[in-house]
């Protein structure tokens, strides 16, 4: 559990923790530099929780908190949780219960809600459903260019691949994102409890709006990273199909990297736009009905997602 001037929120969150049904866990706090007192709070707490344990470390920011807690947890078992997000009670009995029945999965989350409601903008609604809706791992994969498709504070991981994919690692993007692609690319299996089991904290200070990391540029950088890592990797032009100010950046950030680029100024699969498709395509939509459309036609051409194109962001 990173920290950084969490205290408004701490003694609810911790709690959130402290009740949960499987009752052999630790708790590892690293207060990042806080300046409100939740340092000073977190240690008047371990002094009375023993399966708390707290370290104090500089500013160093949240993937830098996330590897410091990684490196002192003891468990084969690695859970999220943020200092300001509350877990239902039943949240790590029920994953761990999953994780024991299917050996072959690296990391299971749940479903979320987002409060206080008038606090959740329509973006974050939107994303919400979106994330609720990825139940399964093909889903979870197929979309993972489009935004994190596995909500960071509700993952339950195996230690062992986290470790292959090398940890949690500072870019200046999305850590949480980054660390999915990654997994991913080194065939790990993702899951999704159909159940809300996390409720994600909506105010101001939330590092989802205030950090630079999560702003849309450093979301390309990583997108765009991760998609030569993958699809295009090796291939000497590429298909860009999309519309407006999203095809527009893509095509800019594509080039700046010497990337021979085919634009296909589309919105819907017509058959002339069709036609003029070559793989690798990767196709710039992020309304989830426009996605539809183009997967069905794609597919029904014999494309195969992932492999023959990709949809991104």
């Amino acid at each position: 559990m990173p920290v950084r001037d969490a205290a408004p929120w701490l003694a609810a969150s911790l709690r959130s923790l402290t009740r949960q049904r499987v009752r052999d866990l630790e708790i590892v706090a690293v207060d990042d530099g806080s300046t409100d007192g939740s340092g000073a709070w977190l240690d008047r707490a371990a002094a009375a929780e023993p399966r708390l344990r707290v370290v104090h470390t500089p500013p160093l920011g949240l993937p830098a908190a996330l590897a410091t807690a990684l490196a002192l947890a003891r468990a084969p078992l690695i859970a999220r949780h943020d200092a300001d997000d509350l877990s239902h009670r039943d949240r790590l009995a029920l994953q761990h219960a999953y994780l024991a029945a299917h050996p072959r999965v690296s990391v299971v989350g749940c479903r979320v809600r987002l409060f206080p409601g008038a606090a959740a903008g329509a973006g974050m609604r939107r994303w919400a459903a979106w994330h609720n809706g990825l139940l399964t791992h093909e889903a979870m994969a197929r979309e993972a260019l489009i935004d994190s498709p596995l909500a960071h504070g509700t993952a339950l991981l195996r230690r062992a691949a986290l470790a292959r994919a090398g940890g949690w690692q500072e870019h200046g993007w999305p850590e949480d994102l980054d660390l999915w692609l990654r997994m991913l690319e080194r065939g790990a299996v993702f899951a999704k409890l159909p159940r809300i089991l996390y409720a994600w904290r909506q105010h101001p200070q939330s590092a989802t709006r205030r950090d630079p990391r999560y702003r849309r540029e450093r979301f390309l950088d990583l997108r765009r990273t991760a998609l030569e890592r993958g699809l295009v990797h090796g291939a000497a032009r590429l298909t860009l199909v999309g519309v407006g100010r999203s095809l527009s950046e893509w095509r800019a950030a594509l080039a700046r990297r010497g990337r021979d680029v085919r634009i296909v100024a589309a919105g819907r699969p017509a058959r002339t736009a069709l036609v003029a498709l070559r793989a690798p395509i990767v196709l710039v939509f992020g309304a989830a009905p426009a996605r539809h459309r183009w997967r069905e036609a794609l597919a029904a051409m014999g494309l195969r997602e992932r492999a023959d194109f990709v949809f991104v962001a």
